[in-house]
């Protein structure tokens, strides 16, 4: 029987803004035989009402799982699959819709929600993860909303070696200097 550890939260994002190194999970101990995988990871809109004015039109979700922080990059390196670090990306669409009730966020057909992020099946997890994102609308109103994750982990038994390599892998590294 293999357990599993559900991670589960929430945080706050304004629409056409972004958040990084939110922490999710931190694993401290001794024992250099012993990470997590990845197993799924979800993520959708717990707000999905906001005041938007006349404004409707397209909106995009991006996020991203890192196994360490990546700092204040741009919009476009928050899902960059070139940094080792990050290891899980979703990118979800959204229609900003107005009606007589309220304004809301309505799926664009870009599957269920919540959304699946794609993971790397090659990272486990051996000290931290983060969670990375932006929201981008074609809106000039900014409300803020309520975002919520789910994310899967399974032990992992490793050799004392193969983990010191998954935690050299998950780091930051500037191999230009």
């Amino acid at each position: 029987m293999t357990t599993l550890l559900s991670l589960r939260g929430s945080f706050t994002l304004d629409d056409n803004a972004r958040i990084v190194d939110e922490q999710v999970f931190q694993y401290e101990a001794n024992d250099l035989t012993r990470g997590w995988e990845i197993e799924r990871a979800y993520m959708w809109p717990r707000t999905t009402r906001a005041e938007t004015g006349a404004d409707n039109g397209q909106y995009q979700a991006v996020f991203t799982l890192a196994t360490d922080t990546i700092g204040s990059v741009g919009f476009d390196e928050i899902s960059n699959a070139q940094d080792n670090r990050q290891c899980g990306w979703l990118q979800a669409g959204y229609q900003r819709r107005q009606s007589a009730v309220a304004d809301f966020l309505a799926n664009s057909g870009n599957g269920p929600n919540p959304a699946e992020f794609v993971l790397d099946p090659q990272t486990i997890v051996t000290s931290s993860l983060y969670l990375n994102g932006y929201t981008t609308s074609d809106s000039s109103t900014s409300p803020t909303r309520q975002w919520n994750y789910m994310i899967v982990l399974k032990p992992k038994k490793m050799q004392p070696m193969q983990t010191i390599l998954h935690i050299i892998k998950g780091k930051g590294q500037d191999v230009d200097n």
